[in-house]
């Protein structure tokens, strides 16, 4: 057997739920651990769904999607006020030379 293969067990490792803040004492190879949703709060064992606060990948996915929308419907306005309003540059022909 290899010696120092294992990793070190820290029977004094903290669990904390994100959602309700509830606290376990599990033996782990980390200190301290976060999980989004605990047995005390999980939808599956209370019979009831609460939202979870941690933001995850689709969180940030809606807010993006949100903000390009948003950008999208500026440049569309902007694009809206440049036809209806004539443009002060005067267009000059480009001199050739021969």
């Amino acid at each position: 057997m290899k010696k120092n293969f294992h990793p070190l067990l820290h029977k004094d490792s903290k669990t904390t739920c994100v959602s309700c803040g509830a606290v376990y004492p599990i033996p782990s190879a980390v200190k301290e651990q976060q999980v989004e949703v605990c047995r005390a709060c999980h939808p599956i064992y209370t019979g009831e769904y609460r939202g979870i606060i941690a933001s995850g990948r689709v969180d940030r996915f809606r807010k993006v999607k949100e903000a390009a929308e948003k950008k999208q419907e500026e440049v569309k306005q902007i694009e809206e006020k440049r036809k209806t309003k004539p443009s002060k540059v005067k267009k000059v022909k480009a001199k050739t030379k021969k």
